[in-house]
């Protein structure tokens, strides 16, 4: 079926079978060759990603009181570090031939709080990075109040990624991101980061509630200081997008598009390059429109990406811990059968099915849809809007700036490749084989002027 969809001042056309979109419907109906997603069902035995994410909940404790943080118990208690130890003992043997391995340490608390058990976690990784000759990358997003510049530099030297929080603008963010005596946060978090040393290299992570503010000023201002910016929507609390505030959204996303196509047109993909660094809610869609990749399933969770609470559980993900529908074992002994109903679940899309999007998309939120008791239909309109969107800025682009947007493609691909083996690292490794995996990546890193 081809659904007529129209956005600003451009109508597509586009086919439900596979997101294919067009300006012509001709285009689409004489395209003998596209692909029926339709007819494709993942089971556990054939999907198979090239990497694997480890999720390690370090603890539910935190020094601020955000209003639509979903950890709704904050004890305080921190994760014994040999559950830590078995549990990664056990998944990469589990799975010892991926190329690339990420642990990510934000959990549902604030991981600074426990720099000790980071570091040593990160000792863990590069002793099983030697071992797999493979990368692990140790990441965590924080709240950024306790990130002095030491903290930072610590932090830097061992080859650990960090992003902090800081929601839109100041006024939003202090509305919402207080400390748990009530003292703002946003200027505290801002300076630490600015006095990081490479702080080009720290990424915002900016939450959209129900407030909503200007986001083309937004990143004017993040832009200033990050090179990646992230912005997604809160879920399922009293603070996220409801139908008073959906349009105001979305007015302000058209308002963003058109700017950012704007600097692209002129040849200037300052801004854009910061969405699509990252894991922002439109640069995911927009990398999947521009590259033409699709999805049959709405996340890896519980698949190929593992958390593991701070009890010793695996969950999906951070968002389901102690919601038992989504629990997938214990970290020693992950679940085949969970982890196959988790699968039926994402292959479940009947109530996508007439959907144009629905592959650019991948479905509803596995967590939202059992907390909503079904599909969010206030997600859905939101994530439909910067689909078209994506849609408009690619095909605006590539009619009025074909050299900036193959700019966009070379980037993207650079993006993607992150997630591969780095075969230029690996010749550096095999031309001096008298370094370790991570000691030979360090030397790799100074010379193409990594940290």
């Amino acid at each position: 079926m081809i659904i007529k969809e129209k956005i600003l001042d451009q109508i597509f056309y586009i086919d439900t079978r596979n997101s294919a979109f067009e300006v012509n419907i001709d285009f689409l109906n004489y395209a003998k060759n596209l692909s029926d997603l339709d007819l494709i069902k993942y089971n556990l035995e054939n999907y198979n990603p090239k990497f694997l994410s480890l999720c390690i909940n370090l603890s539910d404790g935190c020094n601020l009181k955000c209003d639509y943080c979903f950890n709704s118990s904050k004890s305080g208690k921190s994760i014994d570090l040999n559950i830590v130890e078995q549990f990664l003992n056990y998944m990469f043997e589990k799975h010892p031939n991926k190329e690339k391995y990420y642990v990510d340490l934000s959990g549902k608390g604030e991981p600074l709080l426990f720099l000790d058990k980071i570091l040593k976690i990160k000792e863990l990784c590069d002793n099983f990075s030697n071992k797999l000759n493979r990368e692990v990358l140790v990441s965590f997003v924080c709240n950024g109040t306790l990130l002095s510049s030491e903290i930072a530099n610590i932090l830097q030297k061992r080859g650990i990624l960090f992003g902090v929080s800081l929601d839109g603008n100041e006024y939003i963010h202090d509305l919402h991101r207080k400390t748990i005596n009530g003292e703002k946060t946003y200027q505290k978090i801002l300076n630490n980061v600015k006095n990081i040393e490479h702080h080009e290299y720290v990424g915002a992570a900016t939450t959209l509630t129900k407030d909503v503010f200007s986001l083309i000023d937004s990143v004017k201002e993040l832009g200033e200081t990050f090179n990646t910016i992230s912005y997604k929507p809160a879920r399922n609390c009293e603070s996220a997008i409801d139908v008073n505030s959906i349009d105001l959204w979305l007015e302000e996303y058209n308002k963003l598009i058109l700017f950012l196509l704007g600097q692209s047109i002129k040849g200037d993909n300052k801004y854009i390059f910061k969405l699509l660094n990252g894991d922002d809610y439109f640069g995911k869609f927009l990398k999947r429109t521009i590259l033409g990749q699709r999805v049959l399933i709405r996340c890896d969770g519980g698949l190929s990406r593992i958390s593991l609470d701070n009890d010793g559980n695996l969950y999906s993900c951070p968002s389901a811990f102690t919601l038992e529908k989504f629990k997938v074992g214990r970290f020693n002994n992950l679940d085949i059968n969970k982890q196959k109903e988790l699968l039926d679940i994402q292959n479940d899309r009947y109530q996508c099915a007439l959907c144009s999007f629905k592959y650019i998309c991948g479905g509803e939120c596995m967590i939202e849809k059992e907390l909503s008791k079904g599909v969010n239909a206030i997600m859905c309109k939101y994530k439909k809007h910067l689909i078209l969107l994506a849609m408009y800025f690619t095909y605006k682009l590539l009619i009025n700036n074909k050299k900036s947007f193959d700019e966009l493609v070379e980037f993207l691909k650079e993006v993607e490749a992150r997630k591969k083996i780095d075969k230029n690292l690996i010749k550096f490794l095999n031309e001096n084989p008298h370094y370790s995996f991570v000691e030979g990546k360090k030397k790799y890193d100074i010379i193409n002027k990594k940290y």
